[in-house]
This record gives C-alpha cells, sequence and structure tokens, in this order.
C-alpha cells in the first residue's frame, strides 16, 4: 500500500510544531501539554447562504436532499450564529467561471436538459453519466450555479485578506469529473474554489474555507 506524505507546517505561535511519520499521519515535535490553543475569537468568518438553494429536489427517493441547507441555515440563526458572523448572499457562478475546469460540450448539456425535454438527450446520458445518482431535476444548472458561485465568493474573502474563515454548505461537490456528473454532482465546485486560491497564490493552512 502507498503512503501519503502529509505537508508539515506551523498552524501559529501558541501550538507545537506538526510533522509526518511513515503511515502520513501527522505528529508533534513538541507536546502540547501545557499549551493554549491559539484564540480565534478574533476571526472574521464569511458565512455564504441562498435561500433558494434548498429548494432544489433531485427526487422523492433520492439520498441527496438540498433542503437540508435551509435546515442547518435555520440551525444557526436559531443559536445566534450568525451574529458572529458576516453574511453574504453568493452571486451565482458564471459559464465563464465553471468552464475554466468543466468542458464546454458538457456545461452546454447540463445548461439544456431538463425533465421535460430529457428524452431528445437521452444519448447523452451515458456520456455525462446521467441516471440514478445524478438525474435530470428542475432548475438543476441554476442549482450548480449557485453552489459553486458561493465557494468562489467564499474564496476570494480568503485571498482578498478580508475574511479569515469562509463557510459554504451548500458546497464541497467533489466527486463531478471535468466531462461527466458523478456522486450527486455536477459541478465540481471544489476545484472552481482551488483555482481561485492558486491564482493568488495562497493556497495554506492560514485561512479555512468551510464546504
Amino acid at each position: 500500500m502507498s503512503r501519503r506524505t502529509v505537508v508539515s507546517y506551523e498552524p501559529d505561535s501558541t501550538t507545537s510544531t506538526f510533522s509526518t511519520r511513515s503511515n502520513g499521519l501527522p505528529t508533534t515535535r513538541n507536546s502540547l501539554a501545557g499549551k493554549r490553543i491559539g484564540n480565534h475569537s478574533n476571526d472574521v468568518v464569511a458565512y455564504f447562504h441562498d435561500e433558494e438553494v434548498g429548494n432544489y429536489h433531485y427526487g422523492e427517493r433520492h439520498p441527496m436532499k438540498p433542503h437540508r441547507l435551509t435546515l442547518t441555515n435555520h440551525l444557526v440563526i436559531s443559536y445566534d450564529l450568525h451574529k458572529k458572523m458576516e453574511i453574504f448572499q453568493p452571486r451565482r457562478a458564471t459559464e465563464e467561471e465553471i468552464m475554466s475546469f468543466h468542458a464546454a460540450d458538457y456545461i452546454d448539456f447540463l445548461k439544456r436538459v431538463t425533465p421535460e425535454n430529457m428524452n431528445n438527450f437521452s444519448k447523452l446520458f451515458t456520456r455525462y453519466n446521467v441516471g440514478d445518482d445524478c438525474p435530470v431535476f428542475d432548475g438543476m444548472f441554476d442549482f450548480c450555479k449557485i453552489y459553486s458561485g458561493a465557494t468562489i465568493d467564499a474564496a476570494r474573502k480568503l485571498t482578498n485578506g478580508s475574511a479569515d474563515i469562509s463557510i459554504n454548505w451548500s458546497g464541497g461537490l467533489h466527486h463531478a469529473k471535468r466531462v461527466e456528473a458523478s456522486g450527486f454532482c455536477y459541478v465540481n465546485d471544489i476545484v472552481l474554489g482551488i483555482f481561485e486560491l492558486l491564482t493568488y497564490g495562497i493556497l495554506c493552512f492560514k485561512h479555512s474555507l468551510v464546504l
């Protein structure tokens, strides 16, 4: 079995330095005993949520339930967590941003196919891996643009230094491939977020992007 390598890093001056061991798990060079974990109470947290994102529906028996995002947001508000964060209405990702990773023909398919006309596209279902796991549903591409736009904007908050932590509960649909859907995912917002971080060269442990 191959072994993973975990990058060593030093979180901050109040925590011990991490190193790696042969099994790929982090170890501490200095014991954490007697050391105080860094105080994050002054971190600026950017929270991205679109009220519409919970209205999309994969199908009655499908395990993917976007409505859970609405329930999660209700919990955030009920516990007054929103008072400790900066709240943002995310914009929708543009086709150009999405096609920075995904193939144009695949995105054109996602834009055009609907439950009403899906029989006209049935010959492309195998090519783009559309089926039980990744069904065609109303507003599918709009849903993709919402969660992808939120991830890109969340990453930009980190790159421009206006937030220490960015949260987008609707994101993290990392199974989607360049030319096909996979594992409930159609557009890979994780890749789009990484592209944004790499553009500014800050893909590091200094900030947190929660998806």
